[in-house]
């Protein structure tokens, strides 16, 4: 019987894996604001040793503490021994150069490192040039197959003022809640200004970028006042799951834990209402 099989034609088993990246405590190099981080992933191929770009993140504005939204998506193979090597920057341009920004620091280990550690979580100091470096943390996550897509559009009703002289600047952020009960960005909504009762804009996002696939996993929704120095005032929280927002229309209390554990009559800071979500389930 003719089995298929070719000589020298065995497939190299691999698995795809999303890496997410935060830091800690990096290099301060502006004079008057914060550094604006980016993360650069290179990776030498194991044949060739050639070092090749990855990808990059987003870049956030006056933070020295980054969670970036954007992952790096790498098929993970298990008989290679794949280097990455992880550079930040503090971006001052426009410009695509690297050698036109502020090197941070680095940091080098294999994709198998990254794999086999604890929980998937993978923490080390940045090397460098400069004083300070500062702390590097690298998730990753087996991908999920599931290929269906969610057009999420949510409101902020009654939120907490923040701002002394106006209203609050809010925004939201979307973690996905992971096995050892740490949280994966999902999304970062935009600001929208001097408002207690923001309507953000739809956003479409996959199913496995929110939730990997896993219909009943925990969804945790942050809600901030954005500033202009990067130190923005946390207004409130909420849990919730894919399967939860695809069987009502569904409205969300706001919670502050260190307000509710202060004040008695504290019943929350806002609320956060989904008015339209719409999921797309691919064939």
């Amino acid at each position: 019987m003719d089995t298929g099989f070719l000589p020298g034609t065995s497939v190299v088993p691999c698995t795809k894996v999303e890496i997410s990246v935060s830091c800690r405590n990096l290099t301060d190099n502006d004079l008057f604001s914060k550094s604006d981080p980016m993360c650069v992933l290179k990776l030498t191929e194991p044949k060739t040793r050639r070092i090749l770009e990855v990808g990059r993140t987003e870049t956030i504005k006056d933070c020295l503490n980054p969670v970036f939204v954007k992952k790096f998506v790498m098929d993970y193979y298990f008989e290679e021994r794949q280097m990455l090597r992880f550079e930040i920057y503090d971006i001052d341009s426009q410009s695509r150069r690297l050698e036109d920004h502020d090197f941070l620091g680095f940091m080098e280990c294999s994709l198998g490192e990254l794999v086999s550690a604890p929980n998937s979580r993978f923490e080390k100091k940045l090397l460098g040039r400069t004083a300070g470096f500062g702390v590097i943390i690298v998730q990753t996550e087996e991908v999920s197959t599931c290929k269906d897509e969610v057009v999420i559009h949510m409101k902020g009703l009654h939120l907490d003022k923040k701002d002394f002289f106006g209203k609050s600047d809010p925004f939201l952020m979307l973690y996905r809640v992971n096995e050892d009960r740490s949280f994966t960005l999902a999304h970062k909504t935009e600001v929208v200004k001097n408002t207690l009762n923001p309507t953000w804009q739809p956003f479409c996002m996959s199913v496995r970028q929110l939730c990997n696939g896993d219909y009943e996993r925990s969804v945790k929704i942050e809600c901030y006042d954005w500033d202009s120095d990067g130190g923005h005032d946390f207004i409130g929280e909420t849990m919730t799951n894919l399967r939860e927002l695809t069987q009502a229309a569904a409205r969300y209390e706001l919670i502050n834990p260190k307000k509710k554990a202060k004040k008695r009559s504290y019943k929350n800071s806002g609320e956060v209402s989904f008015f339209f979500f719409s999921l797309f389930l691919s064939s």
